[in-house]
């Protein structure tokens, strides 16, 4: 149990109860690359960018921009998913 301010007990698993309903962005990142200004401009349909990851290497899965865990890309419905393999950093 925790106290609130008013000193009533109050259970531990109620504050997470308040933020259940807080929506947050959640990205999956394959990899990133580097690229000038002038290479960017010249990029065109059908160009390839390559990333800095393999392709057995997993992907990450951020909230808010915060890496929580990785992943592998799977398809579901022929939908991109990302099954979770590894959780925290």
């Amino acid at each position: 149990m925790v106290k609130n301010s008013v000193d009533a007990d109050v259970p531990e698993e109620l504050p997470s109860r308040l933020i259940d309903h807080v929506q947050v962005d959640v990205e999956v990142v394959l990899g990133d690359a580097r690229m000038s200004i002038s290479d960017l401009t010249r990029l065109d349909r059908g160009d390839i960018v390559k990333l800095d990851r393999k392709l057995s290497e997993a992907a990450e899965i951020r909230v808010n921009g915060r890496r929580i865990a990785r992943g592998e890309i799977v398809s579901v419905d022929e939908r991109f998913a990302v099954r979770v393999t590894e959780i925290g950093d």
